[in-house]
């Protein structure tokens, strides 16, 4: 049985959902568990009618405050991430993103930093940067970042190095 879903989005369940459709795009299918999983996760984030019909969006967005970076062709500049959803992001004091660009946006959360692909969909003048709507493609990394502790004085490979 697929756990229950709460409606409180995470970039956590935004990474989760891209893996299991991104499995799916890459033709490996998904285990019984998964395909309940996915069900779940886009009943629990279906737009309504109402935003369906209106503007052509398959699931509802949630409001965050995050910083995330953008990596493209020539971009590597800081962003706040404002809304996430199973479908995209949505930036703002971002850089000019073409229509089907694909960049990198990476979002740090704790120990863990995710790496999403995405594609450009529209953008909008915000002051001097842009507000940019982008669509997820693909399928997520997630990296743990690990603190390396100093060395000690008994190390081996030091002392090999020594004895050299």
């Amino acid at each position: 049985m697929a756990p229950a879903i709460s409606w409180g989005m995470r970039i956590e369940t935004i990474f989760h959902y891209r893996t299991l459709i991104g499995k799916c795009e890459l033709g490996v299918g998904l285990e019984w568990e998964e395909i309940e999983e996915v069900t779940s996760l886009e009943a629990a984030f279906s737009a309504g009618e109402e935003l369906h019909t209106q503007m052509g969006r398959r699931y509802r967005r949630q409001c965050v405050a995050l910083t995330a970076l953008v990596r493209g062709d020539r971009i590597n500049d800081r962003v706040e991430l404002t809304e996430i959803g199973p479908g995209g992001f949505l930036i703002r004091n971002a850089p000019y993103i073409a229509r089907d660009e694909h960049i990198e946006i990476l979002v740090d959360d704790g120990d863990v930093s995710y790496r999403f692909r995405a594609c450009g969909v529209w953008q909008r003048d915000d002051g001097d940067d842009y507000r940019v709507g982008l669509r997820l493609v693909g399928v997520p990394v997630r990296i743990h970042q690990v603190a390396v502790s100093a060395r000690s004085e008994n190390d081996v490979i030091e002392r090999i190095g020594i004895a050299a």
